[in-house]
């Protein structure tokens, strides 16, 4: 369970928070699960594939409940807290509006084979998710593997449909043809000692991190990346533009993405056709999603939205 001072921790993001409205607009020619109500596919090679579906884009002070999926949304009208699927059958994060979000986007909860949890903030971390997915596995398949720091795994649901793997920061371990690392990011829960992780995905052709929640690269990070060669970053992008804003110390604003994309560049860990995604965004701390576009996109931004798919193959 998450402690106590963590609970106030979330209530106070809520608390400092101000209203902003949502929208939409159409993506940078990346596939929207809001534009087809056919199920993405699903005869793959896991092997030979990075593909990510966002689940979810939205830092904590968003809903803990998504909307009924009779309701039609537009892009970014709703954020769901922050989650992907990577090659259709690895999800990085389980809060609670995963389950809802996976009934939109016609994802199977019984394909999946693994969780990967970031760390135990309650937007991230949702018994109820974890097991509603472990037990849609057939029982005659293994149990849900389910991937975190050491101290993180205290917290998780114990259960046989479930099967407890350590992440180590620094070690990699194999997925599907996915060789997936887990990075520390500069991100705290309270006073556990539980290390929040980043995730760094590769294969033979390409290479991804998911980079939330957290502000600046730690030193550590940077040097197991510096020799990298990204074909894309997805970063927290919890505070904007804003000025001013505390939660720098440990969620980005786009100022500091900026700083790290030219450095990242320069030292060629990102190539000059590298995608860079933003997502955790705040629902009040963002503009609705059609400006968001029209601002970032020239800069080479891409402003995530639920449902976006975006194939590193291609």
């Amino acid at each position: 369970m998450i402690k106590e001072n963590e609970k106030l921790d979330r209530r106070e993001f809520l608390k400092r928070s101000t209203i902003a409205t949502a929208g939409f607009t159409a993506g940078l020619g990346l596939n929207s699960a809001y534009a087809s109500a056919s199920k993405p596919e699903t005869q793959i090679d896991k092997t030979a594939n990075a593909r990510i579906l966002f689940l979810g884009t939205g830092a904590a002070d968003w809903s803990s409940k998504y909307p009924p999926i009779e309701r039609k949304l537009e892009k970014g009208q709703v954020r769901g807290l922050s989650s992907i699927l990577v090659n259709d059958h690895i999800l990085v994060d389980c809060g609670p509006t995963v389950i809802d979000a996976m009934k939109r986007f016609k994802v199977a909860p019984a394909e999946i084979t693994d969780i990967l949890l970031t760390h135990t903030h309650s937007d991230h971390f949702n018994k109820n998710t974890i097991m509603n997915i472990a037990n849609a596995r057939p029982a005659n398949l293994a149990p849900l593997r389910f991937w975190a720091h050491p101290e993180a795994l205290k917290y998780a649901p114990k259960s046989d449909r479930l099967k407890m793997c350590p992440a180590e920061i620094g070690k990699t371990f194999e997925l599907g043809g996915l060789h997936i690392t887990g990075l520390e990011s500069n991100h705290t829960v309270g006073s556990s000692k539980e290390k929040p992780l980043y995730y760094l995905f590769e294969n033979d052709t390409k290479q991804f991190l998911y980079a939330t929640d957290g502000a600046w690269l730690l030193k550590s990070t940077w040097v197991h990346l510096r020799k990298k060669r990204l074909d894309a970053i997805i970063w927290d992008a919890t505070v904007g533009e804003r000025k001013g804003d505390s939660r720098i110390f440990e969620h980005n604003d786009l100022t500091m993405i900026r700083h790290m994309n030219r450095t990242l560049k320069n030292r060629k860990v990102l190539k000059p056709d590298s995608k860079i995604i933003l997502t955790h965004m705040a629902r009040t701390l963002h503009p609705p999603h059609h400006q968001l576009e029209k601002d970032l996109l020239p800069q080479g931004l891409i402003p995530a939205y639920d449902g976006m798919l975006v194939n590193l193959e291609n």
